[in-house]
């Protein structure tokens, strides 16, 4: 890896956007930083708690979301089995701008043929083979139970997305976590049954949504899973 947050951020290619970051691809490598919006870049859509939140983290490490990713990163690199770790991306490490603030570099993830990821929802509603939906459902399903059982600090279920390896083959990825999450009493996160309880919850309705969005209803064979309690 090589990137200067000073000399690159010209090349930089934006890849994608939420309501407190956004996502460049790093020209010529395989990679993608990201960094908080710039005021510049703020909309419609950025509130005042949006915009008070970057102002207090831009520069400070232990309250910027991308340096919690990274170090929530290196102790799942420690605690979880190798096959649910490859979920997340290869690598992350964390890279100081003068205008942005902390970002964070890491693996860009993309499909075999160079195309961008999509969101399980997505590639669901695109599929046209039933047993595919089935597939994708079931995956998605095994990967959020799998998250509970370890207590996996992963609160945003539509995040999951869906690498296309081949035609028929594909595993789930998350690109996008936030584990200190916004709950109003700090370090409810460090507790493993407070974060089981909302891992299943938030994924139990996410599932609910893949279940009704590909048939208008449940699926065939798909049954309901991950219990709030």
């Amino acid at each position: 890896m090589n990137f200067d947050a000073e000399r690159d951020a010209q090349s930089l290619v934006l890849l994608g956007e939420g309501s407190r970051r956004k996502c460049f691809r790093i020209s010529g490598q395989p990679f993608c930083v990201k960094f908080y919006r710039l005021p510049s870049e703020y909309t419609h859509k950025t509130t005042w708690g949006v915009r008070l939140h970057i102002f207090l983290a831009r520069f400070v490490r232990f309250s910027n979301a991308n340096c919690q990713e990274w170090r929530y990163h290196e102790t799942l690199r420690k605690r979880l089995p190798a096959d649910l770790f490859a979920a997340f991306p290869e690598v992350l490490r964390p890279v100081y701008s003068r205008e942005r603030g902390w970002g964070i570099v890491e693996s860009l993830i993309e499909n075999a043929d160079g195309t961008p990821i999509r969101r399980v929802i997505a590639e669901m509603e695109r599929a046209r083979d039933a047993r595919m939906r089935q597939r994708l459902y079931e995956e998605a399903e095994r990967l959020f139970s799998r998250l509970a059982d370890h207590a996996v600090c992963f609160y945003d279920p539509p995040n999951v997305m869906v690498q296309w390896l081949g035609p028929d083959g594909f595993r789930l990825r998350i690109v996008d976590f936030e584990p200190q999450g916004r709950a109003l009493v700090p370090g409810l996160s460090y507790i493993k049954p407070y974060v089981r309880c909302k891992v299943r919850r938030r994924c139990a309705r996410y599932l609910k949504r893949l279940r009704e969005i590909p048939f208008g209803g449940r699926m065939p064979g798909m049954k309901a899973a991950l219990p709030a309690n």
